[in-house]
C-alpha cells in the first residue's frame, strides 16, 4: 500500500515541476498551429458546405418552378379536358341533329322526286304508229304496242273521244257500274254503284284505269256481250301492254290521244 502511493506522488511531483520557457513557447506554437490548421479545415469545409447550399437553394428553387409549372400544366389540362368533354357533348348532339336532318332531307329529296316523277309523267297514246309511249317531259322512257288497239265509244256512248284525259282511279279487277258524284249548290251529291249480277273484271279485264273525261282504259274483257253492254268510251288493250301501262301510271297521269292520221 505504500509503495504505491509512493509512486503516486512521485508522478504528481514530476508534473508539477515547472516547464521551462522554450518548452512552453514550444508547446504554445504547436497549440497556435493545431488552431490555425483547424480554423483552416473548417473554413475549407465550410466554403464547400456553402456552394453546395447554394447549388441546393438553386436546385430548389427550379425545382419549386417545375413544381409550379406542372400545377399549372395540370389545372390547364383539368380545364381542356372539361371543356372537351362539353364541346364532345355539344358535337355528339350537333352530329344527331345534322343526321336526323340528312334523312329527313332524303326522305324530302324522295317525296319531292316523285312528285315530280308523277307530276311529269304522261301517256302518248299514237294510233298513226301504233304505240304507247310512257314519256317523262319530252322524253320518252318506255314505248308499248298498241297492237290495234284504238279508243272508241262502247255501249251507245254518244261522248266524243277525249284528246287529253286524267287517270283518277286504278283498280285491278274492277265492275262496269260505277258510283257517281256531282257539286250542285255547293253540295256534293253522291250516288252509289248500282252492282248488278256481272262478276268484277268480267267486263273490263284487269288493270283498269278510269279517267275524269270517262275514257276507261283496260285488259282484254272476259265476256265480250257484257264490255259491249257497258256504255263508256274504251281503250281495250292488250294483257302485256294494259299491265305496263297501269304499273308505270299514278292517280293524276295525263293521257294524250294522237289523231289517228296526222296532216
Amino acid at each position: 500500500m505504500r509503495a504505491s502511493e509512493t509512486s503516486a506522488d512521485l508522478w504528481l511531483r514530476r508534473l508539477d515541476r515547472r516547464v521551462s520557457a522554450p518548452g512552453l513557447i514550444a508547446v504554445g506554437v504547436l497549440v497556435l498551429a493545431g488552431c490555425w490548421m483547424t480554423e483552416s479545415w473548417l473554413a475549407a469545409r465550410a466554403a464547400l458546405a456553402a456552394g453546395d447550399l447554394e447549388a441546393a437553394s438553386v436546385a430548389r428553387e427550379d425545382l419549386d418552378n417545375e413544381l409550379s409549372e406542372r400545377s399549372a400544366l395540370r389545372d390547364l389540362i383539368a380545364r381542356d379536358l372539361s371543356r372537351a368533354k362539353v364541346l364532345a357533348s355539344s358535337l355528339s348532339r350537333s352530329r344527331r341533329a345534322l343526321f336526323e336532318g340528312s334523312l329527313a332531307l332524303s326522305e324530302e329529296k324522295r317525296l319531292l322526286e316523285k312528285q315530280w316523277e308523277i307530276m311529269t309523267t304522261f301517256l302518248l297514246v299514237e294510233p298513226a304508229a301504233d304505240r304507247v309511249q310512257i314519256m317523262r317531259d319530252e322524253q320518252a322512257l318506255e314505248t308499248v304496242p298498241l297492237a290495234g288497239a284504238r279508243a272508241r265509244a262502247a255501249g251507245g256512248d254518244a261522248r266524243p273521244i277525249p284528246r287529253v284525259a286524267a287517270v283518277i282511279s286504278k283498280e285491278r279487277f274492277a265492275s262496269p257500274e260505277r258510283g257517281k258524284s256531282e257539286q250542285t249548290g255547293g253540295q256534293l251529291q253522291w250516288e252509289p254503284p248500282q252492282v248488278g249480277a256481272s262478276a268484277r273484271a268480267r267486263a273490263l279485264g284487269e288493270h283498269v284505269m278510269f279517267t275524269k273525261e270517262g275514257l276507261v282504259i283496260h285488259g282484254p274483257p272476259l265476256d265480250k256481250a257484257e264490255h259491249e253492254a257497258f256504255p263508256h268510251l274504251c281503250l281495250s288493250l292488250s294483257e302485256p301492254t294494259a299491265r305496263k301501262l297501269y304499273a308505270k301510271s299514278f292517280i293524276g297521269t295525263k293521257v294524250r290521244l294522237e289523231p289517228e292520221a296526222k296532216p
